[in-house]
């Protein structure tokens, strides 16, 4: 376990490097660093295919950079497609016909190039449209077969290999809105041209398309005319995942609907020093304890680069006490770490991305299904809009990038509200497609267990003691 957490901590701090050197390195540039989200499906070649089978979009996510040249904008990227499938028909066994329901999905890992010829609209928005071309680094395809009036199923996960893909080459359109100088969004859609399989008949080749959701960040730094100016750039490492120094928080939650059992946490939390909070919770979820602690000492990384980001640390154990053991007690525990970065794009508007990793059971067992104990990695995003001092609204959304999917259940996890506060007291109701209120429960609802997609509301209290 030790070697996962020095394995994350290591895989974080190089890529807080590699960010940290190229805006240095550029600081004077138009260089544009973008990540996001992905939605793919695919076409088949054969519309009878496409009639027959139930296509639906996987999420995937894609990172990369780009530079113009010229009138044009080239850049690379890594990025996910792919697609998930379900048939329901026929098996027939000894001349008997059973009733069949086929599903799964595939993975698509692809490094990419594209170009671009951008349309400024105004100083904010702009569109552009090109060619993208990527290349494969294999995938993985998973295939579960269910018996539809028995209690009986299988899977087979095959991994895909790069050869036996061909280049994938498509027209790539779509609009971008920036917030400020250096912070904006991207929404485009990726039309395949090119079968994706190379093993594959024209009838039963298929293309790829793509819907896309990016963060973009323009590395370039503005000039600094006064004094005044250098101290508007500072960074403000205030953060309301800390809590002031002796402070103290209580906090009751609760989270319900009409497919689920009433959740309930209770939380307290200390702030030891302004840069260092700690909290232990209590969940009704197999009487589960939390025991975290978040700091945002990372801050002294960047702090004389002058940007508004904000890096939180936080780390997690847990233990279920409720939990059925399979092998031994440490099934009963898991973990959760991972860094918050904290944005700055206004006064009032802060966005956020963390990259988390949650482990569940310690003991390295050769149960099934295939993978067990489970390591998952999440790509957390939140943006937060502070309408007035007393009034926040939020969203957030959580998307497994783990490629050894578990589940077949809710993939992408959100939760969005309003908190409203009133002298030392914050009052918050939200609305969430997730079930557990435990902080490591991450894993269960969007990776291991198969729960349903429908809302449930929250209401919780925050009572701070300074």
């Amino acid at each position: 376990m030790i070697k996962l957490f020095a394995l994350f901590f290591s895989l974080v701090k190089a890529n807080i490097i590699t960010i940290l050197l190229v805006s240095s390195i550029y600081a004077q540039s138009k260089l544009t660093i973008f990540g996001g989200v992905n939605s793919s499906k695919i076409q088949y070649n054969d519309n009878t295919i496409n009639n027959r089978i139930n296509i639906s979009s996987r999420n995937g996510f894609n990172i990369g950079f780009e530079y113009p040249i010229s009138r044009f904008i080239a850049g690379v990227s890594y990025l996910q497609r792919g697609s998930k499938l379900e048939d329901n028909t026929l098996l027939n066994i000894g001349g008997v016909d059973y009733k069949i329901n086929i599903d799964g999905y595939e993975v698509f890992n692809y490094l990419s190039t594209h170009i671009y010829y951008p349309i400024s609209h105004s100083s904010k928005i702009n569109s552009f449209m090109g060619l993208q071309f990527g290349s494969s680094l294999g995938g993985i395809s998973l295939t579960k077969l269910k018996f539809t009036d028995y209690n009986s199923s299988q899977s087979d996960e095959l991994k895909l290999k790069p050869k036996d893909f061909d280049v994938d080459v498509g027209l790539h359109i779509g609009a971008e809105y920036m917030l400020n100088n250096n912070f904006g969004f991207r929404a485009s859609c990726f039309l395949g041209m090119a079968d994706v399989k190379k093993t594959l008949i024209d009838s039963l080749n298929y293309k790829n398309n793509t819907f896309n959701i990016s963060a973009l960040y323009k590395v370039k730094r503005t000039k600094k005319r006064t004094g005044d100016n250098k101290k508007i750039r500072q960074i403000d490492t205030n953060s309301k995942l800390l809590l002031p120094e002796n402070a103290i928080k209580l906090q009751l939650e609760k989270r319900f609907g009409s497919t689920i059992s009433q959740q309930s946490r209770l939380t307290l939390g200390y702030g030891i020093k302004d840069f260092l909070t700690i909290e232990i919770s209590k969940t009704n979820f197999l009487n589960t304890s939390d025991f975290s602690f978040r700091t945002n000492y990372l801050n002294r990384l960047i702090k004389n680069l002058n940007y508004p980001i904000n890096i939180i640390y936080e780390s997690i154990i847990s233990t279920h006490p409720g939990k059925p053991v399979i092998f031994d007690d440490y099934d009963k525990l898991s973990f959760l770490n991972q860094i918050i970065f904290e944005y700055k794009l206004k006064q009032n508007i802060i966005f956020s991305l963390a990259p988390t990793f949650i482990h569940i059971n310690l003991v390295d067992t050769k149960l099934k299904p295939k993978g067990y104990p489970w390591d998952v990695w999440f790509a957390q995003s939140g943006l937060h809009w502070f309408y007035k001092n007393n009034v926040q609204f939020y969203a957030k959304l959580s998307n497994q990038i783990t490629q050894n999917e578990i589940s077949s259940g809710v993939k992408t996890g959100f939760k969005t509200g309003i908190q409203y506060s009133i002298n030392s007291i914050e009052i918050d109701l939200s609305v969430s497609n997730l079930y557990h209120l435990n902080r490591t429960a991450l894993a269960e609802d969007i990776g291991i267990l198969d729960n349903d997609q429908k809302l449930r509301f929250g209401f919780q209290v925050n009572k701070i003691f300074k």
